[in-house]
């Protein structure tokens, strides 16, 4: 019953955004769908990504504030080095490995986690384009400086949490948009699997309400 639960409320959200995003990828095993859409004045494109656990909202946050397990999980990321952390906000150097024979890039992410009064939860990260960093790491890879995302979980009625994932941006130097589209879906695709399964390890099951 879960299982179809699930599926519909897939179904249903596919509906709303049906007039503005293209289905790339659709994981019926895994229950993950990633759209792709064009951006306004930007040859490459936007994705949109979601999927549903078991397990609760706290669990799901928890491995997303795990910043220095990033690279275990999100997909191309090699390295990350937090420069600045609060509460509900935090700077971070992000290393990012692509296939030969492109260079490395990276960036500077301000990530923020907002809390709203329904108990919806956003994570926000934004490339900060003015953060100065040493000379010989700048000449070692490409700079990105339009990246954003937005995570939203959402508690279901019935329990576990639907995952919903949005990110655009530049590949800065010399990517192809046609490269680019077409490798496009396979990385929020390839995250949210491993996602699944690091909502599933008891270093996060301590957050369980």
């Amino acid at each position: 019953m879960t299982y179809v639960v699930w599926s519909l409320c897939l179904l249903l959200s596919s509906l709303v955004f049906a007039d503005e995003w293209e289905l790339a990828r659709n994981d019926t095993q895994r229950q993950i769908q990633v759209y792709v859409s064009p951006q306004n004045n930007n040859s490459y494109h936007q994705f949109k990504a979601q999927t549903m656990v078991e397990q609760p909202l706290n669990t799901v946050l928890a491995v997303l504030s795990d910043i220095n397990a990033w690279p275990q999980w999100l997909a191309r990321i090699k390295s990350v080095n937090v420069l600045k952390k609060e509460k509900d906000h935090s700077l971070v150097y992000v290393v990012y490995k692509l296939p030969y024979p492109f260079v490395e890039r990276d960036m500077v992410l301000y990530n923020r986690v907002q809390h709203s009064k329904s108990g919806v939860v956003l994570i926000k990260a934004q490339a900060q384009a003015n953060y100065l960093l040493p000379p010989e790491i700048i000449a070692k890879r490409v700079r990105l400086t339009n990246f954003s995302s937005t995570w939203r979980l959402t508690t279901l009625a019935k329990g576990g949490t639907l995952i919903e994932l949005w990110g655009q941006g530049d590949p800065e130097g010399f990517v192809p948009a046609l490269v680019f589209n077409y490798n496009l879906p396979d990385e929020p695709l390839q995250s949210l699997k491993q996602l699944r399964k690091m909502v599933l390890r008891p270093q996060y099951q301590k957050n369980k309400p």
